[in-house]
């Protein structure tokens, strides 16, 4: 079983849709979900366990058109999923540091999209 985190902007599509018919490109859109994707795996990466460091070094943001993603694990570490949710028959405790960074981030993270959506439409409408 998955345990999912996040946290979903309420209305964003309708932003979009309305952004697309002002002639904005959604793939411009990309620039400002990879930001705040950056900024999300920072403060997960800072908030993540540390032996060796490995862990806190693998946290990534992805960029998408629509959504920013911080993903943590890989086969060079497949640990991340235990250490994040725990394990309880290897007596692993969650340390939920994935969940605690979505909590950090969600004050900002809408402040963040509108400034980067601002900075789009001037930088269309205005050259």
């Amino acid at each position: 079983m998955v345990n999912r985190s996040g946290f979903r902007v309420e209305g964003l599509r309708d932003v979009v849709r309305g952004l697309q018919q002002m002639g904005l490109d959604v793939d411009d859109l990309k620039d400002a979900f990879a930001k705040l994707a950056a900024k999300g795996s920072e403060v997960a990466s800072q908030l993540a366990p540390r032996r060796s460091g490995r862990l806190a070094g693998d946290v990534r943001g992805n960029r998408a058109k629509s959504k920013a993603v911080i993903t943590a694990g890989r086969a060079t570490v497949p640990y991340a999923g235990p250490i994040n949710y725990g394990w309880p028959k290897r007596g692993i405790e969650p340390s939920l540091f994935m969940q605690r960074a979505d909590e950090q981030m969600q004050p900002t993270a809408v402040q963040l999209l509108e400034d980067e959506i601002n900075t789009k439409i001037q930088e269309k409408h205005f050259r």
